[in-house]
């Protein structure tokens, strides 16, 4: 039996606790919150017996296997670099935290310490599993650049996402983290960013017909350089009339466009074997990939757990999200300076891509 905790009992932590009641070897066994009587309120809801208002207590008392972190953004660095030097592995939900300075000392904890670190975004289901069966030349050609967005109208709550004092950030941090993570976790690591970013709507309606006064940014784009050349944009706005989430990579015949739980090519030189035609965008030559039906299909507590009996590294761990802070971090010094930022942290994919996939400029093409 894995015996978790749980920092942070607000909406977010709901989904941790329901992926936990799927299986029979996990267990929660205490709820910690800034205040008592939320922590016991989320434990008696869950049938976990312990609950605390200081998360350093909990850990020495209930000496759980693993923690999970769900507190508000700036809040995450406390409990993950206490749990982590005391050996208790880490779940950390995103964004990692609010400073590179406050992930860099997470991911030195858990290297001191041996435990596990891992950060969300979890970006690793069937779809983006499939999709790197076709990261290679023989289907898109050599790799030309990419684009990645998540665009919402904004968050529908008026507590503190639209406040910076609290926040620390605004949907760089809450929501341009799922694009950019899903990017690096395919591309592997960037060497430089630029980035414009401001606050396109600083008085929103919200839920409700609510009326909020926001200072966060709501509006970023990033531009993402490897090492080749190849650039991505990267790209969150609060203030759509819908929901777009979905990252596409260019090859020089080819493009893969991920999203929506499918995988899709656009692939004029040649059919895909065991593909659907399709038309994408309104693109001929378009073929729909099946999902492998062995691809796991894991949650998140799914993957930590494993993780934790296993003693292997997660898929998105301490390093690889250390990177894609970076980025993001960089991106608000890139805004603010009108500088381009270089990229100081690497970590290496957990799967391979050829090198030679990258190679524009080695022959003709």
């Amino acid at each position: 039996m894995i015996r978790l905790a749980m920092v942070g009992c607000g909406q977010i932590s709901e989904r941790f606790f329901t992926q936990a009641k799927t299986r029979d070897d996990v267990q929660f066994v205490a709820t910690c919150a800034r205040r008592l009587e939320s922590a016991e309120r989320k434990g008696r809801e869950h049938g976990v017996e312990r609950w605390f208002d200081d998360y350093t207590q909990m850990f020495e008392e209930v000496r759980p296997d693993g923690v999970v972190v769900t507190t508000p953004h700036s809040m995450h660095t406390g409990p993950a670099v206490a749990a982590l030097e005391r050996g208790i592995h880490v779940l950390d939900e995103k964004p990692m935290a609010t400073s590179l300075d406050d992930c860099r000392q997470m991911v030195d904890a858990a290297e001191r310490s041996g435990a596990l670190l891992m950060c969300l975004p979890f970006d690793h289901n069937p779809a983006f599993l499939t999709a790197l069966d076709y990261l290679n030349e023989v289907t898109l050609g050599k790799f030309t650049g990419a684009e990645s967005v998540l665009l919402i109208p904004g968050p529908p709550r008026d507590n503190w996402y639209y406040d910076r004092s609290i926040a620390h950030g605004g949907a760089m941090l809450d929501c341009l983290v799922y694009p950019l993570s899903r990017l690096i976790s395919l591309l592997g690591p960037a060497t430089r960013v630029t980035a414009a970013v401001n606050t396109l709507i600083p008085k929103r309606i919200v839920r409700d017909g609510k009326r909020v006064n926001s200072d966060v940014d709501d509006n970023v784009t990033l531009i993402v350089e490897w090492a080749n050349g190849q650039q991505a944009v990267v790209r969150t706005l609060w203030g759509t009339s819908f929901t777009r989430n979905d990252t596409t990579i260019y090859g020089r015949q080819g493009t893969l466009w991920l999203g929506g739980g499918q995988v899709t090519l656009h692939s004029p030189e040649r059919p895909v074997p065991g593909a659907e035609p399709v038309e994408w965008h309104g693109f001929s030559n378009c073929f729909r990939i099946p999902i492998r039906p062995e691809t796991p299909n894991e949650s998140m507590i799914d993957h930590f757990v494993a993780c934790i009996k296993s003693g292997s590294e997660p898929r998105c761990n301490g390093r690889l999200q250390l990177h894609v802070h970076e980025i993001l971090f960089k991106g608000y010094q890139a805004a603010e300076t009108g500088q381009t930022q270089m990229l100081e942290t690497t970590f290496k994919p957990w799967h391979v891509v050829s090198p030679e996939f990258y190679d524009t400029r080695s022959g003709y093409i």
